[in-house]
């Protein structure tokens, strides 16, 4: 029997997914659980396994092709004796449909002869850039399938290399990658959308990074995950949300869903754009596991190996640029949820302390809510409250570590 391998649901926001790279070959023999191929969504790079045990009969996407959930990238058999018969996708994923059928141009004052040409949609797509006509090439896929590597090898026995658009002045034009995409659909939906309401507040950090050097001799002394700075503020954050559960919720447009769990998002940003891995039950786990959970969630998105899981179901969000030196900044909202907290640089400020002035640590955080859920005295009490934490962080200090997820 032939079973159709799809590009499955991977929770991308972004729609389309780019197949990155193949780790089988037609004719091999797969196991279920062996990873398949490599595709990266909006959000992550993402290896996809085998469903169940078979024999890979044929592949038909290529690297390097945008593909929809859905899409029918290869066939697997149970065995190399299966008649190969291709899949005929539903209604729902036409776009499944992997071999484009084109109709060869007829030249003016001939008959249509009615031949129609199998091409991929990568290979149309150069020929079309390139000026290639179809219906002079000889596909080397099945039943004569033009692929990408035809199209390039005509190119090269006209000696053409393909077309690349020449930067002028020394600019240089890119596409967006689809996280940096998704990013900038996402942003203008925000920005769009919800009027965002902006509560900024200034906190004295003394204590807190005091009690933070403890904590890390504390953590080294018995090998546990050392908290940073960051790790106090969602810890804040966290407890703060437990008593305005108001922020903890996202907005539909129609209804506000308050959420149970508080699960904080943290912004980290890579080289191809930002990612936003979620901290489950952020309120629940104390400091050293906290850190051990911020630890792996960083590296797993610098590494491009974040799960779905590791991604999703976020209630709130922290975005910290205060390692890049800024004093300040607001952020904007992760819709569909209602607030986000930025994070300025911890800085020697001068403060006045008892009728003098002296040097003190402070920190600027800035809270953005969608005004039209949460309005500007929440919003101040929230501060308030994660002000008054951080400034006596005796309540974010607890027992040993947890077990933290690998």
């Amino acid at each position: 029997m032939i079973h159709p391998i799809i590009i499955p649901d991977l929770g991308a926001t972004g729609g389309d997914v780019t197949l990155e790279e193949w780790q089988v070959q037609p004719g091999q023999e797969v196991r279920a659980g062996q990873m398949l191929f490599v595709v990266t969504t909006d959000k992550a790079s993402v290896e996809v396994e085998a469903f169940r045990d078979g024999f890979i009969r044929e592949l038909l996407a290529e690297v390097g092709q945008s593909l929809p959930v859905g899409a029918v990238v290869a066939l697997l058999a149970d065995s190399l004796d299966e008649p190969l018969v291709h899949p005929v996708p539903d209604e729902t994923h036409q776009s499944a449909d992997l071999t484009v059928q084109t109709q060869a141009p007829v030249p003016p004052g001939q008959p249509d002869s009615g031949k129609r040409i199998l091409v991929s949609p990568l290979a149309r797509r150069i020929a079309h850039r390139e000026g290639i006509k179809l219906e002079l090439l000889d596909g080397s896929g099945d039943n004569g399938q033009i692929l990408k590597r035809d199209v390039i090898a005509a190119l090269s026995k006209k000696g053409v290399e393909p077309v690349r658009p020449q930067p002028e002045l020394g600019s240089i034009r890119e596409g967006l990658s689809p996280m940096q995409r998704a990013v900038a659909e996402l942003t203008q939906l925000s920005k769009r959308n919800a009027p965002h309401f902006y509560a900024s507040i200034t906190i004295d950090m003394g204590t807190a990074l005091e009690t933070r050097r403890k904590a890390v001799e504390w953590a080294d002394r018995r090998g546990w995950p050392t908290p940073t700075i960051t790790d106090l503020c969602i810890k804040a954050a966290a407890l703060s949300l437990r008593e305005f559960p108001m922020l903890n919720a996202s907005f539909d447009g129609e209804a506000i869903t308050t959420y149970a769990e508080i699960n904080i998002g943290l912004v980290v940003g890579l080289e191809q754009g930002m990612l936003v891995p979620v901290i489950q039950r952020a309120d629940q786990v104390n400091l050293y596991t906290l850190a051990g959970i911020t630890q792996r969630l960083k590296k797993m998105a610098e590494g491009g190996k974040l799960s779905a899981g590791d991604l999703g179901g976020g209630t709130f969000t922290i975005s910290n640029l205060g390692m890049f030196g800024l004093d300040s900044f607001t952020a904007v909202i992760n819709p569909p949820q209602i607030g986000i907290l930025a994070l300025g640089a911890v800085m020697d400020k001068p403060v006045v302390m008892e009728s003098s002035i002296t040097a003190r640590p402070q920190l600027n955080a800035t809270l953005s809510v969608d005004h039209r859920v949460v309005d500007g005295i929440t919003a101040a009490r929230f501060m308030a409250a994660f002000k008054e934490m951080l400034e006596n962080p005796e309540r974010l200090m607890l027992d040993a570590p947890q077990d933290v997820p690998k």
